[in-house]
């Protein structure tokens, strides 16, 4: 099976669905920004402190193109899909937006601590996500409202829209 990457803003569900998915698919689970933390070996809250978003940029990109093609789920970070690059990258993959509303978002970041960007005072999230809302929408084969649903009822609406 070919792999499958998981987009969508943080908190949109990437890596808890992204676990569960590939449980159900009995494939691999990788985490784009999992390897950026090991190759930098420090956590990405530090990265963008100590060499600010473009270098995370560039990691970001060099880990994407270096993705198994076959028998992965891969979670990406929320803006991989910000550099052209990888969008036009990604067009040859199968790729599934996990779409999620601000008010969902927020409520489920209002305790994390460890997203450089969602705490950035100085950044408009609500609009950084509409921003990106068209870029996901590009690379996407399927799009799934995570809305009030489980993590078991999205993995099972993503693997009918597989079939």
């Amino acid at each position: 099976m070919k792999s499958i990457y998981l987009v969508g803003f943080m908190g949109s569900g990437k890596t808890s669905v992204g676990k569960a998915l590939a449980n159900e698919l009995q494939q691999i689970f990788m985490d784009t920004d999992d390897i950026i933390e090991t190759r930098a070996n420090k956590p990405i809250k530090s990265i963008f402190a100590d060499e600010g978003e473009a270098f995370f940029r560039k990691l970001e990109h060099e880990v994407l193109l270096e993705t198994p093609t076959n028998g992965f789920v891969i979670a990406t970070g929320g803006g991989m899909i910000e550099l052209d690059e990888n969008r036009k990258w990604l067009l040859d993959r199968q790729v599934i937006y996990l779409k999620a509303s601000w008010e969902t978002i927020k409520d489920r970041l209002k305790h994390d601590e460890s997203r450089p960007i969602w705490q950035d005072e100085g950044r408009d999230k609500k609009q950084l996500l509409l921003s990106r809302e068209e870029k996901y929408q590009e690379v996407a084969s399927i799009t799934i409202d995570t809305g009030d649903l489980s993590i078991q009822k999205i993995v099972d609406k993503i693997v009918a829209e597989l079939v």
